[in-house]
């Protein structure tokens, strides 16, 4: 990997390069644990009236934005937010997801979002070492 990324993008530091994209190795420890493929029951759409919160991060490759709105479908009463520039973990980053969440545990029907309107992604620089 870190080969590869040191001929693909020549001056990025090694701590960058070196990271695996989109944990590759989960599906193969899979195999080796004999884990069932509960593909079949893990993809059925929960359907619930039920208030609920999604927050998705806009850089999220493993679990993006796409997929709070197919979640979103069929839970009636859900509110989606989308914070933008962020990746995975999106609450512990962002101190509007935070205020969102809060909002949400005071108000679940009503959750205050309206600090996500204003939100734009920080610039994206890479400073090489």
């Amino acid at each position: 990997m870190l080969k590869a990324g040191r001929k693909a993008f020549p001056g990025w530091p090694d701590t960058v390069l070196a990271q695996v994209p989109q944990l590759p190795f989960q599906y193969p420890a899979c195999r080796i644990w004999n884990v069932p493929d509960r593909a079949s029951v893990q993809r059925v759409a929960t359907v619930s009236s039920v208030p609920a919160l999604i927050v998705s991060g806009t850089f999220d490759v493993k679990t993006g934005p796409s997929w709070a709105k197919f979640v979103a479908r069929d839970l009636s009463r859900s509110t989606a937010v989308q914070i933008p520039g962020i990746g995975h973990r999106v609450v512990p980053q962002s101190p509007c997801a935070q205020r969102v969440l809060a909002s949400f545990h005071a108000s679940p029907t009503a959750p205050d979002t309206d600090c996500v309107d204003g939100l734009e992604p920080e610039p994206f620089t890479i400073i090489p070492k």
